[in-house]
C-alpha cells in the first residue's frame, strides 16, 4: 500500500534540504512527500520550492503557525491512508520508514507505529555519558514526535470510539496541545500502538539545557493531559503502570542486538532522570509553568512551532 510522508516545517532553512534529499531516496512505497509550511520567516519556503524541480513526488501546502495546524492540514491533504510524520530537521535511518509501514501492515489493529529513539551527537565524556544515559529509553512505550506512521482510517476510528470526532471523519488534533506525541500516545495506548525497534530515529542532544527543556516540555504535556483530557490521562497512567508493554518492547530491542548493556544503560538512565528531576525540580517546574501559561494565553501555536526544537538547535 502506498504512503505519504508528511513534514510540518517551521523555520527549517538550515536542515530541510538535507532531510528532503534523504526522503527523495525512498522507494515506490512512498508516492507522495508533503511539506506543510506553518509560519516560516527564514527562507524555508524558497529551499522547498527549489527542491520541487528535483523531486516530482514533492508537494507544498501552508497552514497557520503551529505543528498541530500543520498536522491537521497534512492529514486532510494527503492522498493516502498511510501517513509517515517526520520532523523537518530529522533524517530517518535507512529502512526506518519502510519498517514502520510494514509494522502497520502486520498489525491490523495498530493505528500508530512509532520509531525507536536513539540519541547521538552528545558532547564528550563525562558530560556526554550522563546525557546519553538520561536520554536512553529502557523499553520505549511511547510515540516519538520525530518519526511515526499512522493509519488515518484506523486512527479516525479510535478517535470516534473515544468520542473525539464523528465516525467516518478525518482525524484532527486539538490545536492547543503542548506536544502531539504525548496526546497521541495516551489516545492509542495498547494494541493500537506498536513501537518498532527496527525503525531507529537518531536525535542530537548537545547540552544539559536540551535535557532540562525536554523534561519540562514533557511535564507540561502530562499536566495538560491531566487537566484538559482527564479520561486520556487516566488511560495513559494505566498504560505506564502496565507490567506488559515496556518488558515486551525491551525484549524485542534486546533481540535486535544491543545486548545486556542496553539494560544497564536503561536502568542507569532511569535513576539519573529521577536524580535530575529532584535536583532541578524548580528549574523544570518554572519552564513547565511558562509553557502552560503560553498555551492558556492563546499562544499554543507558538509553543507547538518550537516545542520540538531544543535551545542548541536555535529554538
Amino acid at each position: 500500500m502506498s504512503a505519504s510522508v508528511c513534514l510540518p516545517a517551521y523555520n527549517e532553512v538550515r536542515t530541510i534540504e538535507a532531510t528532503l534529499t534523504e526522503l527523495s531516496r525512498l522507494g515506490p512505497d512512498v508516492d507522495e512527500i508533503l511539506v506543510c509550511l506553518n509560519g516560516c520567516t527564514d527562507g524555508t519556503e524558497g529551499v522547498v520550492d527549489a527542491f520541487r524541480g528535483r523531486e516530482p513526488r514533492l508537494a507544498v501546502i501552508q497552514s497557520d503557525l503551529g505543528k498541530n495546524h500543520a498536522w491537521n492540514a497534512l492529514v486532510t491533504r494527503a492522498r493516502n491512508s498511510r501517513l509517515v510524520f517526520t520532523d523537518a530537521d530529522v533524517r530517518p535511518a535507512p529502512g526506518a520508514i519502510s519498517a514502520l509501514l510494514r509494522a502497520l501492515e502486520r498489525s491490523p489493529r495498530a493505528a500508530v507505529a512509532a520509531a525507536f529513539e536513539q540519541p547521538r551527537g552528545v558532547p564528550p565524556a563525562p558530560l556526554g555519558t550522563v546525557i546519553r544515559l538520561l536520554t536512553t529509553s529502557l523499553g520505549q512505550d511511547y510515540i516519538s514526535g520525530r518519526l511515526y506512521a499512522i493509519d488515518r482510517d484506523r486512527l479516525g476510528a479510535v478517535m470516534a470510539n473515544r468520542g473525539l470526532l464523528r465516525e467516518g471523519t478525518l482525524p484532527q488534533l486539538p490545536i492547543d496541545l503542548v506536544t502531539e506525541d504525548s496526546w497521541l500516545t495516551a489516545l492509542v495506548a495498547g494494541d493500537t500502538l506498536v513501537v518498532v525497534p527496527e525503525a531507529p530515529i537518531h536525535f542530537e542532544v548537545d547540552s544539559m539545557a536540551d535535557v532540562v527543556r525536554a523534561l519540562a516540555r514533557n511535564a507540561a504535556a502530562r499536566e495538560q493531559l491531566r487537566s484538559s483530557y482527564p479520561e486520556l490521562y487516566r488511560r495513559d497512567d494505566a498504560r505506564l503502570l502496565s507490567m506488559r508493554t515496556a518488558p515486551r518492547i525491551l525484549m524485542e530491542r534486546l533481540k535486535s542486538a544491543p545486548g545486556p548493556g542496553a539494560v544497564v544503560r536503561g536502568l542507569g538512565g532511569m535513576a539519573l532522570r529521577a536524580v535530575l528531576h529532584r535536583a532541578l525540580e524548580r528549574r523544570i517546574t518554572a519552564q513547565c509553568d511558562r509553557i502552560l501559561a503560553d498555551v492558556h494565553a492563546g499562544r499554543g501555536g507558538r509553543v507547538m512551532a518550537t516545542s520540538g526544537r531544543l535551545p542548541s538547535k536555535g529554538g
